[in-house]
């Protein structure tokens, strides 16, 4: 394995649920299913007790009930699983400056140049491993070794929880056919289904069809990708979090719990995100000039969306606010269960015309000491006015970064 590249791949196990069962020991060893919020129907994370009853992500909560009665049903807190999630990912930098980080709770590590440090690649899980303790005693993490980044992730899946695997050469054929096809990252259930729909339902049948078969029936760029992976051949390069491009678009979507049938509190809860929305862009010096906007009414109802483009460049939540306003002025909507806003175009704020004018100067201030206040004593600490009267939408981390830029931002200064 010395001429070749050695990849790994750390996942946090069931990372929200986890969380949960650090923060309150009492959590621990039992089921335990995190929800968006109280009220709400769907799990969006299991503890390792929880899935040994059939419950997973996705599942309903009367589902959950039914298979596994003694379930501890806990609100989501992504303020906390953002820290873990950050330190976690500090963790995983130390060994390579090579270090990707593919969602919140899942790194690639390319150590080809580095492992010489610690004395080779298992004492840099272990490390890990015993690092990832000190963030919390009942935090775990499964790791992968092998030459490249899909045999990487499909090895941390082989053992679960706290396991540590490693793919060779010698054994890849072997452990691709234990797995299921769905097992691969990026082979969705639209693909698989064509292939079942092809007779090919398996590793070794997939192995089996020739190049051009595969061309024929999933075209140039799917065809070689199948072909690759049923022969654990994949050339991706591990691509370092420091070295993202440049975010494109920043936005934020939200589903209500229950139906919002008064205007004055859907555009409470627009004003909501645009404010998260245009904090993002600020964050990273960036502000936008085209403006989209969508509401989706609950029980089948109508959906609305809708754009403008901008002479000028804004990352201001109230501008943002008043754009959404004109993009729906003509609607007739109600009974309200959706509503997303998103700020795109983006570029640089140095490459922006600096106020000139008292008000706009003022203003601008005023932004920057909000900016700094939220910043030292939390998010919302202060807020418009409009919002007062609801309860605040907090931003999120999503499961795989969706403002990747964004969430990592802080990492600039490492």
């Amino acid at each position: 394995m010395n001429d070749q590249r050695v990849i790994i791949h750390v996942d946090l196990n069931s990372f929200f649920a986890t969380a949960e069962q650090q923060a309150n020991p009492a959590f621990r060893g039992k089921p335990v299913g995190v929800v968006k919020a109280k009220g709400r129907s769907c799990i969006i994370a299991a503890s390792v007790e929880a899935k040994k009853y059939g419950v997973g992500t996705g599942s309903r909560v009367y589902d959950a009930k039914k298979l596994c009665p003694e379930i501890i049903l806990v609100p989501a807190d992504f303020s906390k699983y953002e820290y873990i999630s950050h330190e976690f990912i500090k963790i995983c930098s130390l060994y390579s400056p090579h270090c990707e980080v593919f969602s919140l709770d899942e790194c690639f590590i390319d150590v080809t140049e580095t492992e010489h440090f610690w004395g080779n690649v298992f004492s840099i899980a272990f490390d890990l491993k015993k690092r990832l303790r000190e963030i919390g005693d009942y935090l775990t993490c499964s790791v992968g070794v092998s030459h490249n980044k899909f045999l990487a992730k499909l090895a941390s899946n082989q053992i679960k929880p706290d396991g540590l695997f490693w793919i060779t050469e010698d054994n890849v054929i072997e452990v691709l056919d234990k797995s299921k096809l769905t097992d691969v990252c990026g082979l969705g259930w639209g693909l698989y289904g064509h292939l079942t729909k092809l007779g090919v339902n398996n590793f070794p049948k997939l192995r089996n069809c020739p190049a051009q078969f595969l061309n024929a029936n999933f075209g140039p760029f799917w065809g070689p990708y199948l072909w690759n992976i049923c022969r654990g051949v994949d050339t991706a390069p591990v691509n370092s979090f420091k070295s993202l491009p440049e975010q494109k678009s920043v936005g934020r979507t939200y589903t209500t719990h229950r139906l919002l049938t008064k205007k004055a509190d859907i555009f409470k809860v627009a004003r909501n995100l645009c404010e998260e929305a245009a904090f993002k862009a600020r964050r990273m010096n960036l502000a936008g000039r085209y403006v989209g906007f969508s509401l989706r009414e609950g029980h089948g109802g109508h959906s609305f969306w809708g754009h403008r483009t901008l002479k000028t460049y804004i990352n201001d939540g109230k501008k943002l606010f008043d754009i959404c306003k004109l993009i729906s002025s003509d609607w007739d909507f109600k009974n309200i269960i959706f509503c997303g806003v998103s700020l795109g175009m983006l570029t640089r704020n140095g490459y922006i015309t600096t106020p000139l004018f008292s008000d706009e100067v003022k203003w601008a201030k005023l932004i920057k000491s909000t900016d700094s206040i939220n910043d030292k004593y939390g998010e919302y600490t202060v807020f418009p006015a409009q919002l007062l009267g609801m309860p605040i939408v907090m931003p999120e981390v999503t499961g795989y970064f969706g403002d990747r830029k964004y969430q990592l931002a802080k990492f600039d200064k490492f």
